[in-house]
C-alpha cells in the first residue's frame, strides 16, 4: 500500500512477515480447508508467497500501487487493484483468514476501512491478523523528550503514516470493529535492515536476538511493531 520504494521484505525470524506467515501456517494446520484461502489486504509485491507454498495456500491480494500490483500478480493466485480509501466491492473467494500487514496506519480512517472489509468479506469466526507500528516505542519517547518528532522514509515515523497507535489504541480499534484479540506479539527494531551483520548466523545476530527477547518482555516500550491476531465476532 505504501509504494515500492519504502516497503521492504523482512525475512528474518523476528520480522512481521515471518511471524504472520507462521501464524497462518498454524491456522491452516488446524483447518479442514485445503488450500487455505488468505486475503492479503495491501499485499505490496506479494511477500507472503515466499513463506506460504502454492500447494497449501490460495493467496488473494489487494493492492493500490501499480508497480507492486504487477509484482504480486506473478505469485499470488488472484490480485485486485483497489484504493482502500473508497468502499471495496469486488467479488472475492471467501477467505479463511484476513491479513492487514502494515496497512491501517496509512489510512485517514482505518476503523471505517477495517469495519467495511470485515462486514463485506469476513464471516463470524474468521481469523484476522494485523500489524501496526508502535508509536510509544522507547526511541519515539526519547525523541519527544528532546523535542523531536522527525518523519523518516520508513519505520515508525514513516512520512506516509497518517495514524499512530499504541498497544492500547490498537486493541481498542479492533474491539470497535468487532474483533476479539486472541494474542499479541511484537517485532524488535529490524536491525538486519540497518546492517547485514545483525542477520541470521552473522556476527551481531545475538544482539538482534536479545533485542527481540526484550521487546517480547516489554511490548509497549520496546516493541517496534505489534502483531495482533483476533477473530471476527459481529
Amino acid at each position: 500500500m505504501t509504494g515500492a520504494s519504502n516497503y521492504v521484505f523482512k525475512q528474518d525470524r523476528f520480522s512481521s512477515h515471518t511471524q504472520i506467515a507462521t501464524q497462518l501456517r498454524g491456522l491452516a494446520n488446524r483447518s479442514s480447508t485445503h488450500p487455505f484461502v488468505v486475503l492479503d489486504v495491501g499485499c505490496a509485491s506479494g511477500f507472503l508467497r515466499a513463506f506460504l507454498p502454492e500447494s497449501d495456500f490460495y493467496l488473494v491480494g489487494i493492492e493500490r500501487d501499480p508497480v507492486l500490483l504487477a509484482q504480486a500478480q506473478q505469485t499470488y493466485d488472484e490480485v485486485y487493484a483497489a484504493d482502500l480509501n473508497t468502499p471495496l466491492d469486488v467479488e472475492l473467494p471467501t477467505p479463511n483468514a484476513i491479513v492487514l500487514a502494515d496497512v491501517l496506519e496509512h489510512l485517514p480512517e482505518p476503523e471505517v476501512v477495517l469495519a467495511h472489509l470485515l462486514q463485506r468479506y469476513a464471516k463470524p469466526g474468521t481469523p484476522i491478523l494485523i500489524s501496526l507500528p508502535n508509536v510509544a516505542h522507547l526511541y519515539v519517547r526519547l525523541s519527544l523528550l528532546l523535542g523531536q518528532f522527525n518523519y523518516t522514509d520508513r519505520g515508525i515515523l514513516d512520512r506516509t503514516h497518517l495514524r499512530f497507535f499504541t498497544l492500547k489504541t490498537a486493541k481498542q480499534m479492533l474491539l470497535t470493529c468487532e474483533v476479539r484479540v486472541l494474542s499479541t506479539t511484537v517485532t524488535p527494531v529490524p536491525l538486519p535492515l540497518v546492517h547485514p551483520l545483525f542477520g541470521e548466523k552473522r556476527l551481531l545476530f545475538p544482539v538482534h536476538a536479545l533485542s527481540a527477547f526484550l521487546a517480547s518482555m516489554f511490548k509497549g516500550l520496546l516493541g517496534f511493531q505489534f502483531i495482533l491476531r483476533g477473530v471476527y465476532e459481529p
